[in-house]
């Protein structure tokens, strides 16, 4: 019974919470952003609610797509859902016998994921014909060529300490076993913290509340899409951000439970949670108090995440 909570009762557990709890990390964020600048907001359940209604909404289609146009919507779900299941959410042990039953992944397959999902996103958008999502797409391939890299370099900064790049086992092993939280652990968390801006469409990267043609990155490749293909990407956008603060809190705040102990477990969750609200409190002060930068601005703002996480990298080695 022990071998199989480890070896799928607790993983399938903690990717439907991802899942579950995706809208609801959008939700809650929205309403502090209203709080921060006085207005009342929507409810932290209007997610859910708009992703009811697209579901129960039609489908319009261009002229120009064809049918891989149609499937593409949950073929990128279904790669965000993959990333989710890489990630520990409140369980990672450290075992030998219970590190070689746990089915998690590696940060790089992670990287991989969610690289597919926006590739697929732009073919999609470029193979509706229209100039709108082509300009959207264009702007996420150039902002995801600085992304990428400095996201792979975080994760190599944390793997040349943790000896791997496997999150179970760098999940597993908090900060002070791994090393003291120094210089280096500071530069990629601050180079996190911003691809995590960069990554979830936020100001000053991206304005997800706005739907003006000259201002807007992922929105208008989502846009393209209708009905029930609208929901399942906006429905990955959600588990994208909240897979990404998990990721976040795997890689520099690993406090997960070792073992199947009720409290630990309960403990993990707990700290989970935490972690979860204090980054989504960032997003919504930084996207509060910053304006978006202009498209021509952003290799200047995304290249300090590269040279903070190289930096990272660098003192490692040293």
């Amino acid at each position: 019974m022990d071998q199989t909570l480890t070896r799928w009762i607790l993983p399938l557990i903690q990717v439907v919470l991802l899942v579950l709890l995706g809208p609801l990390v959008t939700g809650l964020i929205q309403k502090m952003k209203a709080r921060l600048q006085c207005r009342r907001g929507a409810g932290i359940l209007q997610p859910y609610r708009d992703l009811l209604k697209l579901l129960r909404k039609g489908t319009v289609q261009s002229d120009t797509s064809g049918s891989f146009f149609r499937v593409v919507p949950v073929l990128v779900l279904g790669a965000t859902c993959a990333a989710a299941t890489l990630v520990p959410v409140f369980f990672a042990p450290v075992t030998a016998g219970h590190a070689a039953l746990l089915p998690l992944g590696d940060a790089l397959l992670l990287a991989g994921w969610f690289a597919l999902a926006r590739f697929l996103t732009a073919i999609a958008a470029l193979d509706a014909g229209g100039a709108f999502g082509g300009m959207g797409a264009s702007r996420e391939m150039t902002v995801a060529t600085l992304v990428e890299p400095a996201l792979i370099l975080v994760i190599f900064s944390v793997a040349i300490v943790a000896g791997t790049t496997d999150l179970r086992v760098i999940a597993g092993h908090p900060v002070g076993m791994r090393g003291s939280f120094g210089a280096a652990d500071l530069l990629a968390l601050f180079a996190m913290l911003i691809l995590l801006l960069a990554e979830t469409g936020r100001i000053p990267v991206d304005n997800p509340d706005t739907h003006l043609e000259l201002t807007m990155l992922h929105e208008g490749m989502l846009l393209e899409h209708s009905g029930p293909g609208f929901g399942c990407l906006v429905l990955a956008h959600h588990i994208k951000q909240i897979v990404l603060i998990a990721f976040v809190q795997a890689l520099f705040f690993p406090w997960k439970a070792a073992n199947t102990n009720p409290q630990a477990l309960v403990m993990g969750l707990g700290a989970f949670i935490l972690g979860t609200l204090a980054l989504s409190v960032f997003l919504a002060i930084v996207e509060s108090t910053y304006a978006k930068l202009r498209f021509f601005n952003l290799p200047q703002f995304l290249s300090i995440s590269l040279l903070s996480s190289f930096l990272a990298v660098a003192l490692r080695l040293l």
